[in-house]
């Protein structure tokens, strides 16, 4: 009985000492972190804005190279599947300068940051499970069946090019996937539909604000990561994040790769050697502002290879470029895929 206020006493300071030491070495690690942006590039070569130049191109690059091209995709790919790009014309960037994407340091450290990433991921899901691939994404499958290409890199977390029937052995997710989720602590991993689930059924509050933002047709606008924009004053401390059914660990992540955080050795070593072993690269919706993705596009060109950039806007590989094509991907894909298929 005595003891009852001690040991309240003990485990509350222990608690709090955890939360002071977690923050600062999230504070410590976020210090480090440079969400990329675009400095000034220049092009080593004049733009393509006429559809049929640009046609010629990449026909030519995939004649060249018999069908040796591997494509990196990127954000600008699924906006015409609704989902918006973080730099383009109506990217997450544009419409929100002060747009901060969640840090892995903050995520791994605080479960205050933990409920606020699953809080917003919750709202956004049903609107990554209604995007559908585009003409952009079958033309791109279309084009490995018929082995005009020998390899597909996406930077995008959407699973599209799944869907759109692109095979797995075809495919390196460079960052990872929406569509499943794991446990920081055990490592199990379990489909983000089921997890999404146990989400709905633990936060009935949220599922009816949720079904109230959908009858009024205001439903936050989402990110590319699938998390959704929400008022810095919506609280999330009674957010219930369902734990882990192995070890009940409640460190659970979409398996994405958050800023700040490594790629997988494999994974990067996979998509390292797609590009060692290609005869061309084709870049399509995408700044390359990220080091994971530019450091790709620097090794085509260390190994001589043809660089052609399909992408709205500056990309931080432009002075690598042979090729930058500034039009919209579906245009130039439909007009390459009518080419080759004659």
């Amino acid at each position: 009985m005595f003891c009852t206020k001690p040991r309240l006493l003990q485990n509350t300071t222990k608690q709090f000492l955890s939360r002071r030491f977690s923050a600062a070495v999230s504070r410590a690690a976020r210090s480090s972190i440079r969400i990329p942006g675009l400095s000034t590039v220049h092009s080593a070569v004049e733009s393509i804005t006429d559809v049929e130049k640009a046609t010629d191109v990449i026909t030519e690059l995939i004649q060249d190279t018999q069908g040796k091209v591997v494509v990196i995709t990127g954000a600008g790919v699924s906006t015409d599947s609704g989902i918006p790009d973080y730099r383009g014309e109506q990217g997450v960037y544009k419409r929100n300068p002060n747009h901060k994407p969640i840090l892995y340091p903050d995520f791994i450290a605080s479960q205050d940051f933990r409920q606020r990433y699953w809080m917003r991921g919750y709202l956004g899901w049903s609107q990554i499970t209604k995007a559908k691939p585009n003409p952009t994404h079958y033309h791109l499958t279309w084009l490995l069946e018929h082995n005009y290409l020998n390899g597909l890199i996406t930077q995008n977390v959407d699973h599209l090019h799944h869907d759109a029937g692109v095979p797995d052995e075809s495919l390196i997710e460079l960052h990872g996937t929406l569509h499943r989720v794991e446990c920081l602590d055990c490592n199990t991993k379990m489909l983000r539909d089921s997890y999404q689930h146990r989400i709905h059924a633990r936060n009935p509050a949220w599922a009816n604000y949720q079904r109230a933002l959908r009858k009024s047709n205001e439903a936050p606008k989402i990110n590319p990561d699938g998390d959704v924009d929400l008022p810095s004053t919506m609280s999330y401390q009674d957010f219930d994040i369902p734990p882990c059914l192995e070890c009940s660990s409640r460190r659970m992540k979409p398996q994405v790769v958050f800023f700040g955080e490594n790629i997988r050795k494999d994974v990067s070593e996979a998509a390292e050697n797609m590009v060692k072993q290609a005869g061309g690269l084709l870049v399509i919706g995408s700044s390359l502002a990220t080091y994971s993705s530019f450091r790709l596009a620097r090794l085509a060109s260390e190994h001589k290879l043809p660089v052609v950039i399909l992408n709205k806007g500056p990309t931080r590989a432009d002075p690598l470029g042979t090729h930058k094509i500034e039009l919209g991907c579906t245009d130039v894909l439909t007009r390459v895929r009518e080419r080759l298929d004659q």
